[in-house]
């Protein structure tokens, strides 16, 4: 690797980095802990470097609705159908993984700000309306985020941290949120520099199984249809691609289950995952 971290630094000075992590990486304390520790690294060593960290429980979920109620979540192209069932499990679930991470940045001395659940006037959502005979169940798509509201918190911390949990606009009901598509939509209105999504996936795969360092519509179009991009892995391409289009510069998408991945990324010239990124970007 060639190490250019002084270079990489200052493209992310005064910047807002979004970071999505997925509930399987969530779910290992090594690899969660791992995260946070880079996460503190960035932020010690670049000016004014503001950080939103969003994180998924579907894998919790799942074995909890599988353990407890004995039968498998409904998914439709890699999109969760919520019950209500599975909105009160998210509550208890989401509610422990945030005091892990809370705690993960009080043992790394990081200002963080906790978010269990996004209020109204925060991020605007409401349920996702019933088309094609379709029903999402609990599910919340999000019409507008205040970006102000958000910026406020970081005159007085560095990281904020929320589940992927909102509040229904009509009538404040808990709703789930595909946790990619918030983190998508923060980097995109709060002109985020980067959106990092770290799974247990360390890159898009080309036809052969070798990794796609650079990646763009045409490419990740031809992956979908022959399904080598397939399921969940879907949502998180489509939802990098439109991020791009919308103005976020860069797009990465790596596997917290390698040490110090976040800052191998981030700080080297050849990376370690894919990238998606604006085609007028030489960096």
């Amino acid at each position: 690797m060639i190490k250019k971290e002084n270079y990489y630094q200052s493209i992310l000075q005064n910047s807002t980095l979004i970071i999505k992590v997925s509930g399987k990486i969530c779910d290992n304390q090594e690899n969660i802990s791992n995260v946070v520790e880079n996460i503190k690294k960035l932020i010690s060593t670049i000016t004014k470097l503001k950080v939103v960290l969003v994180f998924g429980f579907g894998r919790q979920l799942d074995n909890y609705i599988k353990e407890v109620h004995n039968t498998e979540s409904t998914k439709i192209n890699g999109r969760r159908v919520t019950t209500s069932i599975e909105i009160e499990a998210a509550k208890k679930i989401s509610g422990q993984i945030l005091i892990d991470i809370f705690s993960l940045c009080s043992k790394y001395n990081i200002r963080s700000f906790p978010i269990p659940i996004a209020k109204k006037d925060f991020i605007i959502a409401k349920k996702r309306e019933i088309k094609n005979n379709i029903d999402f169940g609990l599910v919340g798509d999000i019409f507008m985020i205040d970006a102000l509201e958000i910026q406020k918190l970081f005159k007085d911390h560095d990281l904020v941290v929320m589940p992927s949990l909102v509040l229904d606009k009509n009538n404040s009901d808990v709703l789930n949120v595909n946790a990619d598509t918030i983190a998508k939509e923060l980097a995109v209105n709060l002109k985020a520099s980067k959106l990092v999504f770290i799974s247990d996936v360390p890159y898009v795969q080309n036809h052969d199984g070798s990794r796609i360092s650079i990646i763009n519509d045409q490419i990740a179009s031809d992956l979908i249809n022959k399904e080598i991009i397939k399921e969940g892995m879907v949502v998180k391409v489509e939802n990098s691609l439109d991020a791009v289009n919308r103005g976020v510069d860069k797009i990465h998408i790596i596997s917290g289950q390698i040490k110090d991945a976040l800052l191998t990324e981030l700080e080297t010239e050849d990376g370690i995952g894919t990238v998606f990124q604006s085609k007028n970007l030489d960096y």
